[in-house]
């Protein structure tokens, strides 16, 4: 079934953004005309990504399936570092001028963080 943000609907607003740790996942859809050109962007952000401190994860992926369609999950150190990452050029250029994409989908969760003790003992 096909979801209002691959017939071209963004989100138009964000919930709350969390002040601590978060996690984001979710789905973007690509005109298809503009999929590779969106790839290369996706390249580079992943590679900037590595210089920003507040990320702690971040990784975007092509559907094998559908080449129009993206998935991403990223996690963040919290709001502040959410916010630095979306208002590099870069990524202001891809949501304000490129129009490359139809529609996006995403969520905001909380990670579930390892309980305290030691590490990788099983016993």
């Amino acid at each position: 079934m096909a979801s209002d943000a691959s017939k071209g609907g963004f989100m138009t607003e964000l919930p709350p953004i969390p002040e601590d740790e978060f996690c984001v996942f979710g789905t973007v859809y690509a005109h298809p005309e503009h999929a590779d050109a969106l790839e290369a962007v996706y390249a580079e952000t992943t590679r900037l990504s590595a210089f920003e401190l507040g990320i702690i994860y971040y990784c975007l992926a092509r559907d094998g399936d559908d080449p129009t369609i993206f998935h991403f999950f990223e996690r963040y150190t919290g709001r502040k570092a959410f916010e630095d990452h979306n208002n590099q050029p870069i990524i202001q250029k891809l949501i304000n001028e490129d129009r490359y994409i139809k529609g996006v989908e995403a969520k905001f969760v909380k990670p579930i963080l390892p309980t305290a003790g030691r590490g990788g003992d099983r016993s």
